[in-house]
């Protein structure tokens, strides 16, 4: 009787073990599961925040040229700049959504500034106060250029340290605007 027990005793506990391994083996996998698709949701909204930082940037480049009259591309439809905000709402890091803030300074004051001077060359006759200001609009977009695509420095070294992208090759310095 006792060897009976003991074979239950110990196939009960080999089966309990079982279980419980079983319990922790799918604990761990659908954690991994859920953090490859968060990884999965960070890549693709880093992918298109970079890409948005780009186009962007060449249309920034476009505005009130200093030499030569560069065409500007096609503007971002605002569906696709919202969405693109909302990934990096959802799945961003704080880092990378109050860089992206400042960034989005900068792109307002270009676009103010590129408004006010068009809006100063169309007039047939602007007051002195406003064409005064438009050229001081000129003088600061080559500040406001830069500090862009500073900022948008910043932002692709923290995507990519956040990826934990290998940037041996790359220095934040040297990473296209």
């Amino acid at each position: 009787m006792s060897t009976l027990i003991a074979l239950l005793t110990g196939g009960g506990l080999v089966a309990a073990g079982a279980v419980i391994n079983g319990v922790v083996t799918g604990l761990l996998n659908s954690r991994a599961a859920r953090e490859a698709r968060k990884q999965d949701r960070l890549d693709k909204a880093y992918i298109e925040l970079g890409e948005y930082l780009s186009r962007f940037g060449d249309w920034a480049r476009s505005v009130q040229p200093f030499w030569g009259l560069p065409s500007p591309p096609d503007p971002l439809p605002a569906e696709d700049r919202w969405h693109i905000e909302a990934l990096v709402t959802i799945y961003g890091s704080p880092e990378v959504r109050a860089l992206l803030d400042a960034w989005q300074e900068h792109a307002r004051k270009i676009e103010a500034a590129d408004d006010l001077i068009r809006s100063v060359e169309r007039s047939p006759n602007p007051s002195a106060d406003v064409d005064k200001q438009a050229q001081q609009g000129k003088l600061a977009l080559l500040d406001y250029k830069a500090a862009l695509q500073e900022a948008g420095k910043a932002i692709r070294a923290q995507m990519w340290k956040e990826l934990g992208r290998s940037r041996s090759r790359y220095d934040h310095r040297q990473l296209p605007g």
